[in-house]
């Protein structure tokens, strides 16, 4: 990375601003030249509240289906001026929030209506025209009960009492409701609580005639009210699908114009020049100067500077592998000056997963799984880059399967197996010293990372890398020979001198780190778990298939019952063993692995540009898609 400066005259602001944005390679910050700081663009705030308006404009409506706006467009892009014109000129977005305004005021009617139609439709077999209900002695209340044993001992205490009370029930056998007529003096809601009634509120607006009546009319204008929202969402709905890829053209446009307005708060100023500064890969430095000198016709002074802050960490991968930097940069961003965690990562990770699962029929499955996850998610979020991790991963699961000889539990593959060696019930010693080879070489590299990454900066504790790796070679030789029998006495006894001799080195020389040193013991053994993992899920398929393998010879039921039974065992087994494929594989890079050599912190290069989805910019107005 090469950081920039770059001078030009302020009357060559928007040219060159522009060139920027469109060449995209100029990752810009502010310079610590002691010059006055410059500010936003006149049409900023303009710019911003439009944004604002269009945004919920487009809120509004629903992406048309069907549809990939993107065969619609690139839309010619327009500058400021011109779109805030245009924008200002669109009567679409007018239309838009006078139909969302007229809805809403739909819907507050109809919400309205809920309460006034379930009263009449609670009343509704009671055939009193309520309006008269009217008396100068008299008052009226109407209630609901829970059952009918409420209303029957009701009626039994008015008649025993001899009450002042008259009650008229619901005539509808499903409904337990009646209206009370009693004196204005009397206590009637204590006869209520009694009986366990529930008041109904029949003062309500729409409460008109009898019940039955009042539901009608009710019923008429909620039909009148849902048919003019249908009418508006008909209309919005052939708005969208006239407009909608239109509006997010203009939107785009709006949000790269306000970019470009907002950069100038970065840049410094003098009276008649701006001062812009910034990174861009070092083998771009020539096209941005051609950029930029068409932009100002000459009239600029741009200078290679000498930096003494960290460059910004410019990552270039294959599309596919992008996710696995991205869940590096998840915990991390990898500073420019360190080696690259992400190489070992994508090396290691689909083979400590392909060795945990480890099954053709698993793999094949997860592979289909993850790449359902994928296209449903958003490609930005982490459970998209994860499930891409996943997918690629799933392809080692089936290699390691049929290298095991393993297909939903099943053996078929008996001679390549016996070849190769993967049997994971003859060979588990020849696993696990897989497993724990795969965690010394995984570890030692990580060690030799951190010798270079130190190098520069702290070249004691750099050393102290190089112990460390002596110490863990000369260890495991010393063990091998000491426990296993498999060096010679004096290569054991030479072995253990060394492994001691670097033990002390490394402690000497780690200073803060020293307390790091057990995990040169224990992060190379906690590789076991991959022979342990992948041992588990194979002895619970194997028994899977030894138990509930359905038969016909076993009758019709016992055939059903045992096939629901196998196939939701090897589900959950294969969901359990994909989880810890996936969880263990990234642990043992990210704590056994990365603790060697990776620092992180680092500043992810961020050009000034934006990704254009519905828009271009365009030279030849003969291009340009008609506004």
């Amino acid at each position: 990375m090469q950081k920039v400066r770059i001078v030009c005259l302020d009357n060559e602001r928007r040219s060159i601003i522009s060139a920027l944005h469109s060449i995209g390679i100029l990752d810009l910050r502010r310079s610590r030249l002691e010059l006055s700081d410059d500010n936003a663009a006149e049409h900023f705030t303009a710019l911003s509240d439009m944004e604002i308006r269009l945004a919920g404009a487009i809120a509004l409506l629903k992406r048309p289906k069907g549809r990939r706006e993107e065969r619609l467009l690139p839309m010619a892009h327009i500058r400021a001026e011109k779109l805030l014109s245009e924008l200002a000129k669109l009567k679409t977005i007018d239309r838009i929030y006078a139909l969302n305004g007229e809805k809403k005021r739909l819907e507050q009617a109809l919400r309205l209506l809920e309460q006034p139609e379930a009263v009449a439709k609670e009343l509704s077999g009671i055939g009193i025209n309520l309006d008269r209900l009217k008396s100068e002695r008299l008052a009226f209340k109407a209630y609901s009960a829970r059952n009918r044993n409420s209303l029957d001992a009701l009626r039994e205490e008015i008649k025993r009492r001899d009450l002042a009370m008259e009650a008229v029930e619901s005539q509808d056998s499903k409904q337990f409701s009646l209206i009370l007529a009693y004196q204005k003096d009397m206590d009637v809601d204590s006869i209520a609580r009694k009986y366990n009634l529930k008041e109904i509120d029949i003062s309500l607006d729409h409460i008109h005639g009898t019940p039955a009546e009042a539901l009608d009319e009710i019923r008429k204008e909620r039909a009148g009210l849902e048919r003019g929202i249908d009418s508006i969402d008909r209309e919005l709905s052939e708005i969208s699908g006239r407009e909608y890829a239109r509006m997010l053209a203009f939107m785009e446009m709006l949000r790269i114009e306000i970019t470009k307005a907002r950069v100038s708060e970065i840049f410094k100023r003098t009276d008649r020049t701006i001062v812009i500064e910034g990174w861009v890969p070092a083998k771009r430095a020539k096209e941005l100067e051609h950029s930029v000198s068409k932009a100002c016709g000459g009239r600029y002074y741009m200078e290679m500077l000498e930096a003494d802050e960290l460059a910004p960490t410019l990552i270039k991968r294959p599309k596919i592998l992008q996710p696995f930097d991205y869940m590096v940069s998840f915990i991390s961003v990898p500073r420019s000056d360190e080696l690259d965690p992400a190489i070992p990562f994508i090396i290691s990770f689909p083979i400590f997963y392909g060795l945990m699962v480890s099954d053709v029929g698993y793999g094949v499955l997860s592979f289909f799984f993850s790449m359902y996850i994928a296209k449903i998610t958003n490609p930005d979020g982490l459970v998209h880059n994860t499930a891409k991790i996943w997918q690629l991963s799933s392809i080692s699961a089936i290699l390691f399967g049929f290298l095991s000889n393993q297909y939903f539990g099943l053996a078929l593959n008996h001679y390549f197996t016996t070849f190769v060696g993967f049997d994971w019930f003859k060979n588990i010693t020849f696993l696990l010293l897989i497993s724990v080879i795969f965690g010394i070489i995984q570890v030692v590299v990580g060690l030799i990372f951190g010798f270079i990454n130190k190098y520069r900066y702290h070249r004691k504790v750099a050393f102290g890398r190089l112990t460390s790796i002596s110490l863990i070679i000369a260890g495991t030789v010393a063990i091998a020979g000491g426990l296993f029998h498999a060096f010679g006495p004096n290569v054991t006894l030479a072995a253990g001198i060394i492994a001691i001799g670097s033990l002390i080195a490394t402690m000497v020389l780690s200073g803060e780190e020293a307390g790091e040193v057990t995990n040169l013991i224990s992060h190379p053994l906690s590789y076991a778990r991959i022979m342990g993992f992948g041992l588990a899920s194979v002895v619970l398929a194997f028994l899977i298939d030894k138990a509930f393998t359905p038969s016909l010879s076993l009758g019709i039921p016992i055939f059903i019952l045992y096939s629901l039974l196998f196939l939701v065992l090897h589900f959950l087994n294969m969901i359990v063993s994909m989880f810890e494929g996936a969880v263990q594989g990234a642990r043992l890079n990210f704590i056994e692995f990365f603790t060697k050599f990776y620092t992180g912190g680092g500043i992810a290069f961020r050009p000034f540009g934006a990704k254009r989805i519905y828009t271009k910019e365009v030279k030849n107005e003969k291009e340009m898609v008609k506004i």
